[in-house]
């Protein structure tokens, strides 16, 4: 069973390239709407794909795995999505699933293009395919290497202490609607945290602080989403298979 988080495609890409045939992946956006915390494994290995935000875990996967209860679990692996680099991330994320019983065995990021338009300029398009060419071979290395079960120890420190930092980073202030808004409530349906409206036909923040997924800003049919003037020049990004149709 492979739980992910995705907000512009890259771990749902990943996750269902080291899926097995028929394994279970479990979109734990969905899941703690559903409020589906419990699994009985049966031995079934257990895995978690995410990117890394601000050097720590997103919001929304630290309190998914807070609240799991997974029972009968083998052989953990986290691969962790990232831009440059997921600092001691997958260490935090290890700590939090010792205390659930849960041995992280195995542990990787994985570079793919980023999504972070709050903070700099996207890469040009033929930088984003060569990334996504390289994530697609080291993807098929690591599914060897968690089929062999191998070990490789999660490492690095301070994405405990980083995450107070993230979270006042995440504040929805800052997001505002242009005019070329098309009203079609994708950025609303499209929220993980359910933290725009649709208000005469516009969205609208109504929750101080999201996970900052970046899904609404960059999935925008019209970029019509800005987050502060620093965005209001940039290009957006979205997984390719995401443009395919389906849903993160």
């Amino acid at each position: 069973m492979i739980f992910y988080f995705s907000g512009t495609g890259n771990s749902l890409m990943a996750a269902k390239a080291l899926a097995r045939e028929e394994e279970r992946i479990v979109d734990m956006a969905s899941a703690r709407k559903e409020q589906a915390y419990r699994y009985v494994l049966k031995g079934e290995r257990i895995g978690f794909v995410f990117p890394v935000y601000c050097y720590t875990i997103p919001s929304l996967v630290l309190d998914f795995v807070r609240r799991l209860e997974a029972e009968d679990v083998g052989y953990a692996f986290a691969v962790v999505t990232c831009g440059g680099g997921i600092g001691g991330t997958s260490a935090f994320l290890a700590k939090e699933l010792k205390k659930k019983g849960i041995a992280l065995s195995y542990a990787t990021p994985l570079l793919m293009p980023d999504n972070a338009v709050f903070y700099y300029a996207i890469k040009p398009q033929a930088e984003i395919e060569a990334l996504l060419e390289g994530a697609k071979k080291k993807l098929e290395s690591i599914k060897e290497e968690l089929e062999k079960e191998e070990v490789k120890p999660a490492r690095g420190a301070f994405a405990k202490a980083l995450y107070p930092m993230y979270r006042l980073l995440s504040k929805t202030e800052a997001f505002f609607v242009t005019d070329v808004c098309v009203h079609c409530g994708l950025c609303a349906r499209n929220c993980p945290e359910g933290a725009i409206r649709m208000t005469e036909g516009k969205p609208v923040w109504q929750k101080p602080i999201c996970v900052k997924c970046a899904a609404c800003i960059n999935r925008c049919p019209v970029a019509a989403i800005e987050y502060g003037k620093g965005t209001q020049k940039r290009g957006r990004y979205v997984n390719p298979i995401l443009k395919g149709g389906d849903k993160a």
